[in-house]
């Protein structure tokens, strides 16, 4: 896909940066069984909402993830990886914002894509931003990102991102149709969560108590809630996919 930023130094925004580079997901099983309702799903990819990893995803880059759509078009999506803090300071890479960053604020890991490039998420409104969903805005302007830093915002309401998640033209909707993905609505609190290490965990249990009571029991081509469970956590998921598939 071809989509494309503008760099403020190594902050991203709408303009020129390049395409964005496809990130497959590699997997040993065959592709799983479609399921009553997977093209419903699939329609409510859009950009503000999030995609939350299938248990025991084999690639390493989204095992245990919970990624925020920040595009989604004919063209492909890009996303953000929410569950990665890193241990490396803001003004390592933001050296120019190192006279107004506190000491202990950190990256995140966005993703595998362009990892020198950073994307701000701010909570709530702020001049020049984008809203992704509700209560969360991109921050695409260096000036902007200065002052919210220099304002004081830590890290419960402003998250710096180091790369980010890239998928071509219908390389994501394959990707849920084979149950690599679970589908939530975006939330600024799910952004902001105080406990990323923790919330791959409580956000694929909340999508899979959704999927449970939503199932039609006893429908042709359906299982009961508990066995639907029971065989998602012991099979691997989908199967080898190359770029353009």
């Amino acid at each position: 896909m071809h989509h494309r930023w503008r760099v403020w130094r190594v902050v991203a925004g709408p303009g020129s940066r390049g395409a964005l580079a496809c990130a497959c997901l590699l997997s040993a099983a065959g592709p799983a069984e479609p399921q009553p309702g997977r093209e419903v799903i699939v329609r409510q990819l859009a950009a503000g909402t999030m995609l939350v990893s299938a248990r025991n995803l084999p690639d390493p880059n989204f095992s245990d993830t919970v990624v925020l759509l920040i595009e989604y078009g004919p063209g492909g999506a890009a996303g953000l990886v929410l569950t990665r803090p890193s241990e490396v300071p803001l003004a390592r890479v933001l050296p120019d914002l190192a006279p107004v960053t506190s000491v202990g604020a950190r990256v995140f890991v966005g993703g595998p894509v362009s990892p020198d490039t950073v994307i701000a998420l701010s909570r709530g409104a702020c001049d020049g931003c984008r809203e992704v969903t509700r209560g969360v805005s991109l921050v695409s302007d260096g000036a902007v990102l200065r002052e919210r830093i220099a304002a004081g915002a830590d890290d419960r309401r402003l998250r710096v991102y180091a790369g980010y998640a890239g998928w071509s033209a219908e390389q994501l909707e394959r990707e849920v149709r084979q149950q690599a993905w679970r589908v939530i609505d975006g939330d600024a609190s799910i952004v902001f969560d105080v406990d990323p290490s923790t919330l791959w965990r409580r956000m694929l249990a909340r999508a899979e108590s959704v999927l449970a009571s939503s199932a039609p029991v006893g429908l042709p081509g359906t299982v009961a809630p508990s066995r639907r469970l029971h065989r998602r956590r012991r099979s691997p998921q989908g199967r080898g996919m190359a770029c353009g598939d």
